[in-house]
């Protein structure tokens, strides 16, 4: 399979949404769609039997796309005075390579990286070690649909467990 992860800035139109829809199914493939009322962003993944080029999909105004499955996770901290130091972290000079994009939102940050590049736990410890200055919690929320392969590889490294695959996990058996 071959992924390709749109991330669409501001509600999504429904006349765009059916142009890429249509464009992904021409090509044999398939998209799940996500939005966020509150952070005010949509996402897309794509996944294609075959290769799908960027250019295969009808960018707009506003749209990133991604070669791959990224991940897009909005993180709230519960101290809001946390949030500028985050985005930092985050996007700054320092910041880790695999970041692809930080946007703030209202009370929190949507951070989207590539999971290929840095561990899942790599990036919340760089999000809790920020926090932890200003004795701040967080809510995360995930944001991407995601593939069952980026699914099993996450659970598979989390619980440090290689033999889990998406045949070995229930919910992705129960609900193809």
């Amino acid at each position: 399979m071959d992924y390709l992860t749109i991330s669409v800035a501001g509600a999504l139109d429904p006349a765009r949404k059916a142009e890429v829809d249509d464009a992904v199914a021409r090509r044999g493939a398939q998209i799940v769609w996500r939005a966020h009322v509150v952070a005010n962003r949509s996402y897309a993944s794509i996944a294609a039997p075959s290769h799908i080029a960027i250019a295969d999909i009808p960018a707009a105004s506003g749209d990133t796309i991604y070669a791959g499955a990224i991940i897009a996770l909005a993180v709230f901290p519960t101290v809001p005075e946390a949030l500028p130091v985050l985005v930092e972290a985050l996007s700054g000079p320092g910041g880790p390579a695999s970041v692809l994009a930080c946007h703030s939102v209202p009370n929190g940050v949507i951070v989207e990286w590539d999971p290929q590049r840095c561990a899942v736990e790599v990036l919340f410890g760089i999000i809790d070690v920020e926090l932890r200055r200003f004795s701040s919690g967080r809510t995360a929320e995930l944001l991407t649909p995601l593939p069952p392969e980026a699914i099993a590889a996450v659970a598979a490294r989390g619980l440090q467990t290689p033999q889990i695959t998406t045949q070995r996990i229930l919910e992705l058996i129960v609900n193809p």
